[in-house]
């Protein structure tokens, strides 16, 4: 079931950024010098995230950031 496979790719992708976060704490906590790298690499990500929903968005003529209500996220 293709909804299974969303959930699962979600799953993964959350995993994957659980890492990265933690180990991004422990480079500036150790590095303090480093924390102007790592804050570019975490906005070109999400720049980069953020952009291919909306290009995907525009493909496929579904607004995807429209299915979220972002109030609701805590």
């Amino acid at each position: 079931m293709e909804e299974k496979s969303v959930d699962f790719h979600l799953q993964q992708a959350l995993s994957h950024l659980e890492i990265a976060i933690k180990q991004s704490v422990s480079l500036i906590l150790e590095h303090r010098e480093d924390k102007a790298a790592i804050g570019k690499r975490w906005e070109q990500f999400l720049g980069t995230f953020l952009n291919l929903v909306r290009e995907k968005g525009k493909q496929s003529r579904l607004n995807l950031l429209s299915l979220i209500s972002f109030p609701r996220i805590r």
